[in-house]
C-alpha cells in the first residue's frame, strides 16, 4: 500500500489477528519472535476487538502460575478506542484523542483499507511519530529562516564594515536582520526582533525578509527614511492584534554625510566616536519611537541624527543578550553587556564574533538561551 508520511497507514502495524479463544502460549511466542512488538489483535468470528499488549505477557514469564496456567486470551483483552481508516492523517487523530483518559491501559486503535482490517495502532505511537516530523520540520524551517538572514560579516562597501552576530533559542526565532543598499551611496541596516517566539515569530521574520528581497528586485527608491513608515504599514497589516516588532533601523545616507537612527523600543544604541585627543566618547541613545505595528504612522521627527566621521562606530543587540541567565538564574543584564561592547572597541568584528560565542558560553553554562539573541555592530572607516 502507499500512504503519504502523514497517513496512518503509512505507520500502521500490519498484523495478523489471533483468536480470543487461543491459548496465552501463542501470544507469548509471537511477542518472543517479534521483539519490536508492543501488542498482538485478537479477534473473535473473524472480528477484530482489540489487543493484548506485550507488557501483560512478560507478567506471564516471570510469574510460575501463569505458566502453568493456560488461560485464553480473551480475559487479557484491551478492547480497541475506536476504528481509524487508513487514510485519516495522524495529525488530526492525535488532536482529536490526546484529551480523552486513556486509564490503566494504552489507547489502540484498529485500522481499516477499503472497508477491511488493516493493522492496529497506539495513540502513544501515532504523537511519537507526529513529534518527530514537527522536529523535523522545524529543523528544516531553521535552516531556511538561516539562509534568509544571510551572512554575519558584511563588507559590501569599503566606507563601514557591518557585523551581524545571531544565534536562537531554538531551531527557528523571531530575531531579523538586513543590510538594504538603494543606489551607491544610501543603505539601510536593521535589527529586528518580533514579539511572537518560535513559529509565530519565524512567520514574521519570513515576512520581512521577502518585504526585503521584493524590494531589491524592484529596485525601490523613494527615501530610506520612507522605508520605516512602509515597514511599519506591513507588520500591522500583517501581525494579530497584540503582536509587534521592536527594531533599530540605521538610515545611512554618505551623499550627505549623516545617518539617521530610528529606534523603535529596540535596546538602547551604544555610539562610540573619537576626539581630537583620539580617545573614544561613549554614549547610549534611548528608543524614541513606538515598536512597529502598534502605530497607523510614526512620527519620524524624533529620530535620531549623526554625522558621519571616521571611527564612528554604532552597536545594539536584541533583549536576548541582556535576559541571558546563568545556571543559578542571574541575568546577564545592561552593565555587563555595556562593559562587553566597550571592551570589544579594539577588535576586529571576526575577534568580536568570537569573543561573543565564548562570552555566551561561559555564562549561561548548561543552562540555555531564554530569547533569540542578535547584535549589530556598525563601524565607519
Amino acid at each position: 500500500m502507499n500512504f503519504s508520511p502523514l497517513q496512518v497507514g503509512h505507520i500502521a502495524n500490519t498484523i495478523k489477528p489471533v483468536s480470543v479463544d487461543a491459548y496465552s502460549k501463542i501470544a507469548i511466542e509471537l511477542f518472543e519472535q517479534s521483539p519490536d512488538l508492543e501488542a498482538v489483535p485478537l479477534e473473535e468470528n473473524g472480528e477484530p476487538l482489540g489487543v493484548i499488549s506485550r507488557k501483560i505477557t512478560e507478567n506471564f514469564a516471570i510469574s510460575a502460575v501463569y505458566r502453568g496456567y493456560q488461560k485464553d486470551l480473551k480475559n487479557f483483552l484491551i478492547p480497541f478506542r475506536g476504528i481509524l481508516e487508513s487514510s485519516a492523517f495522524i495529525s488530526r487523530v492525535v488532536d482529536e484523542n490526546i484529551k480523552i483518559d486513556q486509564g490503566k491501559f494504552p489507547a489502540w486503535f484498529m485500522v481499516r483499507h477499503n472497508q477491511r482490517y488493516f493493522g492496529i495502532i497506539s495513540l502513544q505511537h501515532m504523537l511519537e511519530y507526529i513529534n518527530t516530523l514537527r522536529f523535523q520540520d522545524m529543523k528544516i524551517a531553521g535552516e531556511i529562516q538561516k539562509k534568509i538572514l544571510g551572512k554575519s560579516i558584511v563588507n559590501m562597501d569599503k566606507r563601514f564594515q557591518l557585523l551581524f552576530y545571531n544565534r536562537m533559542a531554538h531551531e527557528i526565532g523571531g530575531d531579523y536582520y538586513r543590510v538594504f543598499k538603494q543606489g551607491d551611496h544610501r543603505y539601510l541596516a536593521a535589527c529586528f526582533d518580533v514579539s511572537g517566539k518560535n513559529i509565530a515569530g519565524s512567520m514574521a521574520t519570513m515576512t520581512l525578509g521577502a518585504c526585503f528581497s521584493t524590494l531589491e528586485l524592484f529596485r525601490h527608491q523613494e527615501s530610506l527614511e520612507a522605508l520605516t513608515t512602509l515597514i511599519n504599514s506591513l507588520i500591522k497589516n500583517v501581525c494579530p492584534l497584540g503582536h509587534f516588532v521592536t527594531a533599530v533601523l540605521i538610515h545611512i545616507d554618505f551623499s550627505q554625510g549623516n545617518l539617521v537612527i530610528h529606534n523603535c523600543g529596540f535596546s538602547p544604541v551604544s555610539i562610540f566616536k573619537f576626539r581630537e585627543d583620539n580617545k573614544a566618547v561613549y554614549t547610549i541613545l534611548e528608543p524614541t519611537l513606538p515598536p512597529l505595528g502598534i502605530e497607523d504612522s510614526l512620527d519620524l521627527k524624533e529620530g535620531q541624527a549623526l554625522s558621519i566621521s571616521s571611527g564612528l562606530r554604532i552597536s545594539t543587540y536584541s533583549d536576548g543578550l541582556t535576559d541571558m541567565y546563568n545556571s543559578t538564574g542571574e541575568r546577564f543584564g545592561e552593565e555587563r553587556t555595556n562593559e562587553f561592547l566597550k571592551a570589544m572597541h579594539t577588535h576586529s568584528h571576526a575577534e568580536m564574533k568570537q569573543l561573543l560565542d565564548q562570552e555566551i558560553r561561559q555564562w549561561i553554562g548548561e543552562a540555555s538561551l531564554a530569547d533569540d539573541l542578535t547584535l549589530m555592530d556598525l563601524r565607519f572607516t
